[in-house]
């Protein structure tokens, strides 16, 4: 009992540590992710004095800006979904009809529309939706309780995509911490959303695009952060218990928010962690 609850308190203690990682070192980035300098500052059509601005985020587009628009605009449960992790929105409600093609009902997008967030809310966790409230054709538009949507021409050939999301300032102590959460949930939905529109604009219609790879991050994600914490169960003395699971529980925030989503970092990850578990299981080292 009393070895279960000095893992206990040792798991707090790398979650608290892991907390200041991620103010220090991960927000800053994610906040501003594929974004340039000039694209952080500038304004753009949905900037609101009265709101905050929580983040700046953008990706480089090899196509015209015509054709990005067009797979852009397919954004909604009921048009052609929102391009990101399909089994994680499916899994809590958010059915889409999700396109690889572009459809001519979804060729437009004007001030007043709704963007929805799924095709049956009875199942969704939390309905939701987004109101068009700006738009000027083949270049931007901004959606209520999300943000600005802006394609910029580089060339001819490139364009960049860059989403601005703005947000009330938490007023009490239990929104601040909701934000807190809520921050790098929708970043890392967001960066896929980003991820999704550039390949499919770049691919074209009618090519199927399998969901295999982002399963497979994702469980090499839950499954090394699940790892990492049997580590402190199992390891004895500091070393062990405390300072080796510290440093793969960075490596670990690293993996989830900065390296780009792919199962070999995941899966290297959790390959990795196991092979620590399995030496501090079995040799039982003593520092």
């Amino acid at each position: 009992m009393r070895n279960l609850i000095k893992s206990i308190l040792i798991v707090i203690l790398i979650i608290i540590v892991q907390f200041f990682v991620y103010d220090i070192f991960v927000k800053p980035v994610i906040t501003t992710w594929g974004a340039s300098s000039e694209e952080i500052i500038m304004p753009m059509a949905g900037d609101n004095q009265s709101l905050t601005i929580t983040s700046t985020r953008a990706i480089l587009i090899n196509a015209p800006k015509p054709e990005a628009w067009k797979w852009l605009i397919q954004l909604g449960a009921d048009r052609g979904g929102f391009y990101s992790y399909t089994f994680i929105e499916r899994a809590m409600g958010y059915e889409t009809r999700y396109q690889d093609m572009i459809k001519p009902e979804f060729s437009s997008i004007k001030t007043g529309d709704v963007i929805r967030g799924s095709v049956d809310e009875k199942r969704s966790i939390t309905p939701y939706n987004f109101k068009v409230l700006y738009v000027k054709p083949e270049e931007t538009f901004v959606l209520d309780k999300w943000g600005t949507f802006l394609l910029k021409e580089v060339n001819n050939q490139q364009t960049r995509l860059v989403i601005r999301t703005q947000e009330t300032e938490a007023s009490n102590l239990q929104l601040r911490i909701a934000n807190y959460i809520v921050v790098p949930l929708h970043y890392i939905m967001e960066r896929r959303t980003l991820l999704g529109i550039k390949a499919r604009v770049e691919a074209g219609e009618n090519i199927k695009f399998s969901q295999t790879k982002d399963i497979l991050w994702f469980l090499g994600i839950v499954l090394s952060w699940l790892m990492i914490f049997l580590l402190v169960f199992i390891g004895r003395g500091i070393t062990q218990s405390i300072i080796i699971p510290l440093i793969l529980s960075s490596c670990w925030l690293f993996s989830l928010l900065i390296l780009n989503p792919e199962p070999v970092y995941s899966i290297g990850l959790l390959t990795f962690t196991t092979l620590v578990g399995r030496l501090l299981k079995i040799f039982r080292f003593s520092f």
